[in-house]
């Protein structure tokens, strides 16, 4: 099937910027915040710069199906490269910023990267430190040029300058381009998505055409129909699969305004000022608002702060319940309680116009799902990984706070293997793992995706998982005991930020917890506890015995056999670095347990 073929309301990316540029010429497309003031591109001046960045790739010489890095925090420019790339029939390469070198040099070699579009000189530095360890490159386009003047490394140009050489030479590429876009077929790869790496090196995930193709369709079905204009923010990495469905695929399909901010630093001030009607969040992003919504109750008046609580403590009971399922009673108290405290503090959050809040890329406990719906915050868990293209379930409206990541999208099929595991096969499904036949044929067997999760079908249809099945830890007892279960169950505590559960082949569950260090921090202030790093806050008798009272708290939710018994308090936050954790913040269980073998033995010492 020819890409001509793709026309109509389910195109994909670069045929619906020339048909909203048609339609909407002067329609804000995206926007992005520079020195306090939020700057506006419009439909007609994005297909202007795409068409630009194309024009200025081929003229460098990028061959169709080329491979392209971009190597950047979230900003307007990642997209509109990235829209530059796929107009000029080049297969787009997402990388994390935060990955230091040597993780770099990976990334760049495994996916065959030839061209890399990068942030800035704190990038440029760390391509600089490769040397010739990765040879197949041999072009860089810098987005932030400051310091960088005279620097000719890999014949680095400014993104500037492409558009210049793009649009002095447009006008004669203008046929090249359009044979490039016409001959593109449905499993042409369009994009790669390296997966996260928590258990071995990352892989580069293909996802073609035909999956962004079919991944229109899916957002359509999700998020229904929201008018041209609709705003989100994209803050979490462009180059995960998560926001890429949401930000830039569903916000194409619909129109969406893609606003840009200054930085991770000032996402709170950002989001404030966005109030963006769809939210997309990861479950550290949920536990860090509700931890401030609780401090913020707590640290509050003498009036003020019992009836937050009061209010925050109603809203935790009836946030656990299907709103299909409240009595008047329940009803009534969360319209007065939203007159007196819910809606203040949803725009407090940014919140306030959101009607559509997403939380995915890891799972999210009940108890946190059910404080931000009984505050009002409709959020709805998703699940997905790189090789579903995204989305693969989401749940209903104001639906179950109970485990369940909700239903299978249109045109996904899902089945329970003997094992428990869970398959998925449809149109969203990837090609395939980039230069590796060996992993592709192990997840995907006659046309069915082994997602590596163990999960069980309910009476209702909806899927709810249990844990990766290379984490399920079986203690001495013989049971089988899933980890992010029960770390979910702890991190509901708001000192509590990371948690890593330790029980196989052992008599009882512990675990190694890494304190809140912007909670703990006001608590010890309110205690009148000195310290100085965080070393010396988490080494504190009486912060021991406070983590240690939260988890006995949270117990209360666990069986018997998951109950934490023992914990030890780390001395430092995990870091992408020192390979604690991935790009994605994910934690490497193997890395943790061989790190700190000795604390885990001193938790099972007589």
């Amino acid at each position: 099937m020819a890409f001509d073929e793709f026309k109509g309301d389910f195109a994909p990316l670069v045929r619906m910027v020339h048909n909203h540029a048609k339609n909407r010429p002067n329609g804000v497309a995206m926007r992005q915040k520079e020195f306090g003031i939020w700057n506006e591109i419009t439909w007609e001046g994005l297909q202007e710069i795409m068409q630009a960045t194309a024009a200025g790739l081929v003229d460098l010489g990028l061959n169709t199906g080329d491979h392209v890095g971009i190597l950047s925090e979230n900003r307007s420019e990642w997209v509109q490269a990235q829209f530059g790339i796929n107009a000029a029939a080049g297969v787009v390469v997402g990388m994390y910023p935060t990955s230091p070198a040597a993780e770099l040099e990976h990334l760049v070699n495994a996916s065959d990267s030839t061209v890399l579009f990068i942030e800035d000189q704190e990038q440029l530095d760390k391509i600089k430190e490769l040397g010739d360890r990765v040879p197949q490159l041999r072009q860089l386009v810098i987005f932030n040029a400051k310091g960088t003047r005279g620097e000719d490394l890999l014949g680095l140009i400014s993104f500037d300058d492409l558009l210049e050489r793009g649009r002095a030479r447009l006008s004669g590429l203008a046929d090249d381009l359009r044979a490039r876009q016409a001959g593109i077929e449905p499993d042409d790869t369009a994009m790669m998505v390296f997966t996260s790496g928590s258990t071995g090196l990352p892989k580069a995930a293909e996802i073609s055409y035909g999956n962004i193709h079919a991944g229109v369709g899916v957002a359509r079905d999700v998020f229904g129909d929201y008018p041209p204009g609709t705003d989100v923010l994209s803050y979490l990495p462009l180059c995960h699969i998560a926001e890429q469905a949401v930000t830039v695929i569903n916000g194409l399909a619909q129109q969406f305004v893609m606003n840009f901010g200054e930085s991770l630093r000032t996402i709170t001030l950002d989001l404030r000022e966005v109030a963006p009607q769809v939210f997309f969040g990861v479950p550290r992003i949920w536990e860090k608002m509700q931890a401030g919504v609780l401090v913020q109750a707590q640290t509050a008046g003498r009036i003020k702060g019992p009836m937050t609580l009061m209010a925050l403590k109603g809203a935790q009971r009836r946030g656990m319940i299907r709103r299909d399922k409240w009595s008047a009673g329940d009803r009534m108290a969360h319209a007065f309680w939203d007159t007196l405290v819910y809606r203040h503090i949803r725009s407090y959050l940014g919140l306030g116009r959101t009607s559509f809040a997403i939380s995915a890329a890891a799972p999210i406990s009940a108890e946190l799902l059910g404080f931000m719906r009984g505050i009002g915050v409709n959020i709805r868990e998703a699940w997905g990984m790189s090789e579903t293209s995204g989305v693969g379930t989401i749940q209903k409206s104001w639906g179950q706070c109970d485990g369940r990541i909700g239903f299978p999208v249109s045109g996904v099929r899902t089945r329970i293997a003997e094992d428990g595991e869970v398959l998925f096969s449809g149109g969203t499904i990837f090609k395939g793992y980039y230069k590796n036949p060996k992993a592709t044929a192990e997840t995907i067997q006659d046309g069915w995706l082994h997602t590596g999760d163990v999960g069980r079908e309910e009476a209702d249809g909806s899927i709810t998982l249990i844990d990766r099945k290379k984490d399920i830890m079986i203690n001495a007892a013989g049971k089988n005991l899933a980890p992010a279960h029960i770390e979910n169950v702890i991190k509901a505590s708001p000192f509590i930020k990371e948690v890593v559960a330790v029980a196989d082949k052992r008599p009882y569950v512990t675990a190694l917890v890494q304190i809140d260090m912007d909670t703990v921090r006001l608590w010890a202030e309110g205690q009148g506890i000195a310290y100085t790093t965080f070393r010396s806050l988490a080494e504190h008798p009486k912060v021991q015995e406070l983590i240690d009272a939260e988890v006995t708290k949270q117990n209360r939710d666990l069986a018997r056999v998951e109950q934490v018994k023992k914990v030890w308090l780390m001395r430092k936050e995990l870091d992408h670095d020192d390979g604690e954790v991935t790009a994605t913040m994910k934690v490497r269980r193997a890395k943790i347990y061989e790190l700190y073998g000795d604390q885990i033995e001193a938790l099972y010492a007589p």
